[in-house]
């Protein structure tokens, strides 16, 4: 009797043992996303690492750790992270999200995202638990933001940061190159490549509503 039933089932076991041998990967992968891409103005696209073929970005598309998103030159746009943080991403610039897990229940962040080249706005304006963290680094800069409003500009060997929110420091992502400051609100440092953070400079406010009005998407 019992053998009877298992033969009547064999053909249903084999049906979703085919099933699950078919998926290239696991089931159930674990979630990579960062967040999702909320405005696009003009060519926007993302790609893996080590993958030349890369896809359009289109409003509401989501975020990956480890895409390169890339903006093609009179293209932007903002993306809005999982733990509320927002980039803007201006045309002509390249940027990673190396790391990114988010916790809400222990609010708390861990983030680390990559500029490679152009410019970009950064809003992290939700304070979280003291052990988070949200790191922008680029090739000579090394930024640990917490409640923070600042624009970076990436240009051959050398990142411009401009401080538009409330103060933190910066510092060479080299650590060959010792010495760290403290950038208040409306002002700059250069950081180039193995140097220490050129001394801040004040940002007028003609400069800031330049700063703010480039940044817009």
């Amino acid at each position: 009797m019992q053998n009877a039933k298992f033969k009547d089932l064999a053909p249903y076991i084999f049906l979703i043992a085919a099933v699950f041998l078919s998926f290239p990967g696991p089931l159930f992968a674990a979630d990579d996303s960062a967040g999702i891409v909320t405005k696009v103005r003009g060519q926007v696209t993302a790609r893996k690492t080590g993958d030349e073929k890369s896809l359009a970005l289109r409003t509401g598309d989501a975020i990956a750790v480890g895409q390169i998103i890339q903006a093609a030159k009179g293209s932007a746009a903002q993306l809005v992270l999982t733990d509320d943080s927002v980039i803007h991403l201006l045309p002509g610039t390249t940027l990673q999200v190396s790391q990114y897990t988010f916790s809400a229940v222990e609010n708390r962040r861990s983030a680390v995202i990559r500029v490679i080249d152009g410019s970009a706005r950064f809003i992290v304006y939700k304070r979280r638990s003291t052990d988070s963290r949200f790191a922008v680094v680029t090739d000579q800069v090394n930024i640990g933001a917490g409640n923070s409003d600042f624009l970076i500009k990436v240009s051959g060997n050398a990142t411009e940061v401009a401080n538009v929110g409330p103060s933190f420091s910066i510092g060479n992502i080299s650590p060959l190159a010792v010495g760290r400051v403290q950038l208040g609100t409306n002002q700059k440092s250069i950081v180039a490549d193995k140097e220490p953070p050129s001394q801040p400079s004040t940002i007028t406010p003609q400069q800031r509503r330049k700063y703010l009005k480039d940044a817009e998407i």
